[in-house]
């Protein structure tokens, strides 16, 4: 006999809503031993309660349009090639769940193997061909992970191979899916069809009895709402869709803020959070049954976040371990759901249709993330700064760092994501000298470990200033958490101006730095700026980064002595940008990095110059600032030999 951990006797006896009718036999047959004929009986049920062409339907148009490439990947699954975290592995003959192959044994490898979204393109193959070898494969596979991973008795939630909650939530989209895919296949026979709910009935158990926190809960109460809809023969399938709408609930109080922003405040995460609250509604839609009221209203407030944050592009920006997230895809559901939201339908038609969002130049009060722009024209400019709390999970030491996209190209960047391992360019995306900020004494900022999130700051406005106007907007915020493992105690103030519509300017974007130390000592400041790998070059304190096309950005300062790093090993990581993870140790990107270094004793003020051109023509040469923390006074040099004094 075939087995989870849990018995044949166990599951008709204690986990199957033998109350049903057609149902009540098993417990005596399960007692009598006869298993034989309590898995046809249940197996009969299942087919007959489950509708295979109702939850296929939306999708069923879009597989067969892709009929070839189905063919072609699920080929590559019959072989046992399997890609986790974009790394390839093919299993010779049998298919371990645990392994990891990777050259550093990255361990994020094995447990999103364990996500199993190959076993989709297999039923998605299925259903496309009807070719039975799909069913067979699928089924093989399936027995020999619930005969391999067998569920934890008293595990947390994240800990095993196989079964992290988080995977467990995952793989229920993969899974319900193939169900119902395979549902009547003659290769899903009523042995493996009860061994399959078996293991369904222990991922509804695991959800509900060890479940976690963060976007972690949120796919975790996704994946257990699944099995709660859909598998209504188990006794407890009501109770855990009970509880998991509670938790879903609650979370869009307890994990998003006012404004919208998911409290990881990741672009990247957001987006997890905000897919899986769509994927509740729309399983609610397969199964032809009425959702919550909550589901559209807490995507609503959610959806808004990309449009108030996307850049002229219709990319919304990296945001601590989330990389630049495309809002034209992402609020395509969006319009779906909200049809005479006219922004969203300009997003999800990528400016065909509809009208362009009404909000310009924003802060996001609760979040902290500030966004400027001067439109909503593809050429447009646009920049953000970072004055964001902490934030609960996949925190960058990066407050006050700046991005800037202009003139149809990302001009200041940062060094982004990477594969959550311990190496190098890991703790560079990390730290401090990987984004556009300060860092003191060499060491970066020192939030990790020192601020603790406490559930009362999703109510807490943030302490960013924000003043939009015609021809400016300003933000200002400030990092008072100090540096390094020893808290250096210095406060770094940063007032970011974008001078759109300034007479006898070009459009610019000036950084005005303030340090202040809180002791008499003698400290170093090193200033940043990530630019893309274009020629660059450096005369005084001026730096021109120049694209194929002639649209550049240049980066000037008041103070400081400044140079150009590029693809840095040691002493440290500098001037990257990582490429995707790899089987071996990866060849990442080099980049030019601005880094601009001085001395300071009590406080200092620094002014740094950003100002995009195109055309070969760079608009500005110089720019002087007094050092003094209490100037306001900044002297502009043009290409043209003008000069310009302006007030912050």
């Amino acid at each position: 006999m075939i087995t989870t951990r849990l018995s044949d006797s166990q599951f008709f006896t204690e986990c199957v809503d033998t109350s049903i009718p057609a149902l009540a036999s098993l417990p005596a047959l399960a007692e009598a031993g006869d298993f034989a004929a309590a898995q046809k009986i249940f197996a009969d049920y299942v087919r007959g309660v489950l509708n295979p062409a109702r939850y296929i339907a939306p999708e069923k148009e879009s597989i067969l349009a892709r009929r070839d490439s189905l063919m072609e990947s699920a080929e590559k699954v019959m072989g046992h090639t399997f890609v986790s975290c974009g790394v390839a592995h093919t299993f010779d003959g049998k298919i371990d769940w645990e392994l990891n192959p990777t050259y550093n044994a990255y361990k994020e490898w094995p447990w999103q193997l364990n996500r199993h979204p190959e076993w989709r393109t297999l039923a998605q193959a299925y259903i496309a061909t009807g070719d039975e070898r799909y069913a067979a494969e699928w089924s093989a596979q399936m027995i020999s992970w619930a005969i391999q991973a067998q569920v934890p008795e008293n595990a947390s939630g994240y800990s095993t191979v196989c079964w992290r909650t988080i995977e467990a939530g995952i793989r229920m989209s993969c899974w319900i899916f193939a169900l119902h895919a395979f549902l009547h296949s003659p290769s899903f026979s009523d042995e493996a069809l009860t061994v399959y709910c078996k293991s369904l009935w222990e991922h509804g158990w695991r959800l509900r009895g060890f479940n976690t926190a963060r976007n972690w809960l949120i796919m975790e109460m996704h994946g257990l709402s699944r099995i709660g809809l859909f598998c209504t023969f188990f006794k407890d399938s009501a109770e855990w869709l009970e509880y998991a709408h509670m938790r879903l609930k609650e979370e869009l109080d307890v994990q998003v803020y006012p404004d919208g922003m998911q409290n990881e405040l990741s672009m990247g995460y957001h987006h997890v959070v905000v897919s899986n609250y769509e994927g509740t509604l729309e399983m609610y839609r397969r199964a032809d049954k009425t959702p919550p009221s909550y589901l559209e209203e807490g995507l609503c407030k959610m959806y808004d976040c990309y449009p108030k944050t996307a850049r002229p592009d219709l990319f919304c920006p990296t945001m601590n371990d989330g990389g630049h997230l495309n809002a034209m895809s992402a609020l395509k559901k969006a319009w779906a759901l909200y049809p005479d939201r006219e922004d969203y339908r300009w997003f999800a038609t990528e400016r065909a249709e509809g009208c362009p969002p009404a909000c310009s130049s924003l802060l996001m009060e609760y979040g902290g993330a500030v966004i400027m722009r001067d439109g909503w024209d593809p050429m447009g400019y646009w920049a953000y700064m970072d004055g964001s709390p902490f934030g609960t999970a996949h925190q960058h030491e990066d407050k006050l760092n700046v991005q800037i996209f202009a003139l149809g190209h990302e001009l200041i960047t940062e060094a982004g994501q990477f594969a959550y391992d311990s190496s190098e360019m890991r703790k560079y995306v990390l730290s401090t000298r990987g984004h556009n900020t300060i860092r003191v004494d060499g060491k970066d900022q020192a939030r990790r470990g020192f601020v603790a999130w406490e559930p009362e700051m999703i109510s807490l406005k943030s302490d960013t200033k924000f003043i939009p106007g015609e021809t400016r907007d300003t933000a200002e915020a400030s990092y008072t958490e100090g540096y390094g493992a020893n808290h250096i105690p210095v406060t770094h103030t940063r007032r970011f101006i974008f001078l759109k519509n300034e007479a006898g300017l070009p459009p610019m974007f000036i950084a005005v730095d303030r340090l202040a130390a809180a002791d008499e000592e003698t400290h170093t400041y090193e200033s940043l700026w990530h630019m893309h790998d274009n020629p660059t070059t450096l005369s005084g304190r001026s730096v021109n980064n120049v694209c194929e096309d002639g649209v550049g950005i240049t980066a000037v300062m008041s103070a400081g002595s400044m140079r150009i790093l590029r693809g840095e090993l040691t002493p440290e990581y500098q001037g990257w940008l990582p490429r995707h993870y790899g089987v071996k140790d990866p060849d990442h990107k080099p980049i030019p990095t601005v880094q601009n270094r001085g001395v300071f004793q009590g406080s200092i003020r620094l002014v740094t110059v950003l100002c995009p051109f195109d055309g070969n023509a760079p608009r500005i040469t110089a720019v002087e600032a007094c050092t003094d923390v209490a100037s306001t006074s900044i002297r502009l040099t043009l290409s043209d030999g003008s000069v310009k004094e302006i007030e912050e």
